[in-house]
């Protein structure tokens, strides 16, 4: 990644900026997920399989570094440490970078039009989300599946059509619901983290969608925290207690369905895959896992 940085931003200073947020980074499920794809479709030349890797994941920095600065949060992160100007600067330049490593490697049109495809719909996703569109659970969902699961799908529709030079409508399916499953348990740890910039600025997440019917006391009580954030802040102190709060409110088991749900969706897609099922197996090991750090798909 630093590589590319170098290859194409002269500005030394802005170069070594570049690549500090690179260095950052704790990890490239993004980039690993493309390379898989490439691999188990049949593709053979790693060099330049990871080349696409690491032009994805600087495009899935540069789209980390504006979701902080939009959403105000991730304090910790070096982007978020100096100038706002210049670490947006910072992710337009990153952006430009990463659509031009991935146009540079000049195999196959297919892939830098679905990149750009899938990049679209994630801003458009973003959007809807900055302006908390959502107002019903199946809004939420589709808000979801274009924020987060479009940037899964680049990487893996990327990766198969590098193998393949065929666009696959079941890896972009189940990619969107790999994304799903994601921003989903994502949005419930949230609750319990020390990023809480949905609760501070009351977003229409899929949990506070479903506290809003109200079912029970608990639920009401839960709103009540939401709307109150001292209260809401001191009440995480005792964290026990809050997590059982969140099952009294039938929050925990509401996430539980749904991420069952959505990971048989995924199951469901990758079985209809032409591969054999050492190849699924890998697959379905790859896209259910969820490491601490993966980014974008968060609140």
């Amino acid at each position: 990644m630093k590589e590319i940085v170098k290859q194409n931003i002269s500005n030394k200073d802005l170069s070594q900026l570049l690549c500090s947020f690179i260095d950052s980074k704790e990890t490239f499920s993004f980039a690993e997920s493309a390379i898989l794809h490439y691999v188990v479709f049949g593709g053979e030349n790693l060099d330049v399989a990871t080349w696409l890797g690491a032009g994805i994941e600087i495009l899935i920095l540069s789209s980390d570094i504006m979701d902080d600065l939009e959403d105000e949060d991730n304090h910790h992160a070096l982007w978020m440490k100096i100038n706002r100007s210049e670490s947006l600067n910072a992710a337009l330049s990153l952006y430009t970078v990463g659509l031009t490593s991935i146009y540079s490697l000049n195999i196959n049109p297919l892939i830098f039009k679905y990149v750009l495809r899938y990049v679209n719909e994630a801003m458009q996703g973003q959007h809807d989300d900055i302006t908390n569109k959502s107002k019903t659970e199946d809004e939420s969902l589709e808000v979801i599946r274009l924020k987060c699961g479009s940037l899964i799908a680049l990487a893996n529709v990327a990766g198969v059509l590098l193998a393949t030079g065929e666009y696959n409508e079941t890896v972009e399916r189940y990619s969107y619901y790999k994304g799903i499953v994601a921003q989903i348990s994502g949005d419930y740890h949230v609750l319990l983290s020390g990023n809480r910039s949905d609760i501070e600025k009351n977003k229409q997440t899929l949990i506070y969608l479903y506290l809003k019917r109200l079912f029970n006391n608990a639920s009401e009580e839960l709103l009540y925290l939401f709307s109150h954030k001292d209260l809401y802040y001191k009440a995480l102190l005792d964290r026990e207690k809050f997590e059982e709060k969140l099952i009294q409110a039938g929050v925990t088991q509401y996430i539980s369905v749904l991420l069952e749900i959505y990971k048989q969706k995924c199951f469901s897609a990758i079985e209809q895959l032409n591969l054999d099922k050492e190849k699924k197996e890998l697959i379905k090991e790859s896209l259910l896992s969820y490491k601490k750090g993966d980014t974008r798909c968060k609140t």
